[in-house]
C-alpha cells in the first residue's frame, strides 16, 4: 500500500515538473555567431580552465539568464548539455570547451533546449591554421595612477595577429554557474596593438572600483582569411588565438611608472602559508636596470628566478608598515639575515643570488596577496637576460580579535618555479 501511494505520488510530482518547464518554456528565436576554433589558454585565477582547447559555441537568445542549455555532436563524441553562461558583456553568450585533438577538426552539431523548445545548429569546420597553437603574450605592464590605468604587452616575434581582443574579469565580483568570474570588460583591438587605456565606464556600465581585484586577458587572434574580427568584437571566422591571463589592481599616487603584472595560478591550500605564486615573463632583462613587480594577509615574499635567468643583484622594497624588513639569502653556504630598509637599494654580495625571502611584514598593515601591485619591488640583475621567475606571497591567518603569529618559514630553493604549462584536463566552459 505505502509503495503504491509513492509510485503515485512520485508520478505526480514528475508530471507537475514537467507542466512547469513546459509552461515557463522560451521559445528560442535566434542562433547566430557560431564559431569553432583553437584556444590556448594560460593559468589564471579567474576559474578559465587552462591548457589548450577547442571552444565552440554561438549567441543564442534567450541565452544564459533565461536557462538556455547547450548540447553536442561530433562524430562518436557526445556532450551532454550544460548551462549557458551569460557575461556581462554579452548576455546571449552559450559557449564551450574541450581538450584540444586534432582529431576533434570538423563541425559541431549543437542542440539548444530552453524547457520544452528544442533547436539546433551546426558550427563551422575548425580552420586547417588551428594545427599550431598561438604564442601568449609577454612583459605586460601597468602604468598610471587610477581607474583609467595604460596596459601594454609584446607581442612575440614571427606571430602576426589578425586581431587583439583585451578582456578585464573582476574577481572581487560573483562567479558564473560555470565557476568563471564575469568578464566585465570586452574591446576588440586592431591587429598590431600592444596597449591598452582602461576607459572611465567598462561596456559592462561599471568603472574599475577601488579595492577590487581585476585580471586582464590579452587574446592574440588568427582569423580565417586574415581579416578583422566579425563585427569587431565576435568569435564566428576566428581559427586560432591565445589567452593570457594577468592580474591587476588599480596603482595608487606615488607607484614607480610602469610595474610588470604576472600570472596567477589558483591559490593552494591556505594552511601550507603560501599564497598562490605571481609568474612573470619579462625577456631581455638588462644588468643593472631596475625592474618592479609585484583575507588572507601577506607578511613576507619570497622571490625565485626562473632557469637559466641572470642571478639578482639588488632589490629595492616598498615603504609598507613600519618600513623594516628581514632579508633572508644564501651567502655561500651560510644563511644570512640582513636587516634592511624601505626606499632604499640593497646589493646581495657579487655574483648575486637566486633565491631570497622577504618578511617582517606587519599583520596589522593587512597586506592582500591577491593584490598583485601591493607590494612593488624593484629588482636588478647582474647581467642581461630573460626573468621569468616567480614572487611568492608567505601568508597567515588574522582573526577579527587579535593577529594570529607569523608562521616560521624556511627559505626554499627552486621550489616555487611555477611554469607556464598547460594543464592536460578541462572542465566543459568556455568564454568570450
Amino acid at each position: 500500500m505505502f509503495l503504491r501511494a509513492l509510485t503515485v505520488l512520485t508520478s505526480s510530482i514528475l508530471a507537475l515538473a514537467v507542466a512547469f518547464v513546459t509552461a515557463h518554456a522560451t521559445p528560442i528565436t535566434l542562433i547566430d555567431h557560431l564559431n569553432n576554433f583553437r584556444d590556448t589558454r594560460g593559468v589564471n585565477d579567474v576559474g578559465v580552465p587552462p591548457g589548450d582547447a577547442i571552444q565552440f559555441g554561438a549567441d543564442v537568445t534567450p541565452g544564459g539568464l533565461q536557462g538556455t542549455t547547450l548540447g553536442a555532436v561530433q562524430g562518436t563524441r557526445v556532450l551532454v548539455p550544460t548551462v549557458c553562461n551569460a557575461l556581462a558583456v554579452n548576455a546571449r553568450n552559450c559557449s564551450r570547451s574541450v581538450a584540444f585533438t586534432p582529431t576533434l577538426n570538423s563541425a559541431w552539431d549543437l542542440t539548444f533546449h530552453n524547457g520544452s523548445d528544442t533547436a539546433t545548429a551546426t558550427t563551422p569546420i575548425i580552420g586547417a591554421a588551428a594545427a599550431t597553437a598561438a604564442p601568449f603574450p609577454s612583459s605586460v605592464t601597468i602604468s598610471g595612477s587610477g581607474f583609467t590605468p595604460t596596459l601594454r604587452w609584446t607581442v612575440p616575434a614571427g606571430f602576426t595577429p589578425d586581431a587583439v581582443r583585451v578582456n578585464i574579469y573582476d574577481k572581487s565580483g560573483p562567479s558564473l554557474p560555470n565557476g568563471v568570474k564575469d568578464v566585465v570588460h570586452s574591446q576588440a583591438l586592431a591587429a598590431g596593438a600592444t596597449s591598452f587605456i582602461v576607459p572611465t565606464t567598462l561596456n559592462s556600465g561599471q568603472p574599475l572600483r577601488a579595492g577590487n581585484s581585476y585580471v586582464l586577458n590579452i587574446q592574440l587572434i588568427e582569423t580565417a582569411g586574415h581579416v578583422p574580427l566579425v563585427g569587431g568584437n565576435f568569435n564566428d571566422n576566428i581559427v586560432r588565438r591565445s589567452s593570457a591571463f594577468f592580474d591587476f589592481t588599480p596603482l595608487t599616487g606615488g607607484a614607480p611608472p610602469q610595474v610588470f603584472l604576472p600570472t596567477v595560478g589558483p591559490a593552494p591550500d591556505p594552511r601550507l602559508g603560501q599564497g598562490a605564486v605571481y609568474q612573470f615573463q619579462v625577456p631581455q632583462v638588462r644588468g643593472g636596470e631596475t625592474i618592479f613587480i609585484d583575507p588572507f594577509v601577506a607578511t613576507g615574499y619570497k622571490y625565485t628566478k626562473g632557469t637559466g635567468n641572470p642571478n639578482f643583484a639588488s632589490v629595492t622594497l616598498p615603504a609598507i608598515g613600519d618600513n623594516v624588513f628581514t632579508l633572508l639569502y644564501l651567502q655561500g653556504q651560510n644563511l644570512t639575515l640582513q636587516q634592511i630598509l624601505a626606499n632604499t637599494q640593497f646589493f646581495f654580495p657579487q655574483g648575486g643570488v637566486s633565491d631570497f625571502e622577504v618578511t617582517g611584514i606587519e599583520t596589522s598593515a593587512m597586506l592582500d596577496p591577491n593584490n598583485v601591485t601591493a607590494f612593488i619591488t624593484g629588482l636588478t640583475f647582474i647581467a642581461d637576460g630573460d626573468f621569468t621567475g616567480t614572487m611568492t606571497p608567505l601568508i597567515t591567518e588574522v582573526s577579527d580579535l587579535a593577529p594570529v603569529p607569523e608562521p616560521m618559514t624556511l627559505l626554499l630553493f627552486g621550489a616555487t618555479m611555477a611554469g607556464m604549462g598547460l594543464a592536460r584536463g578541462l572542465r566543459r566552459s568556455g568564454g568570450r
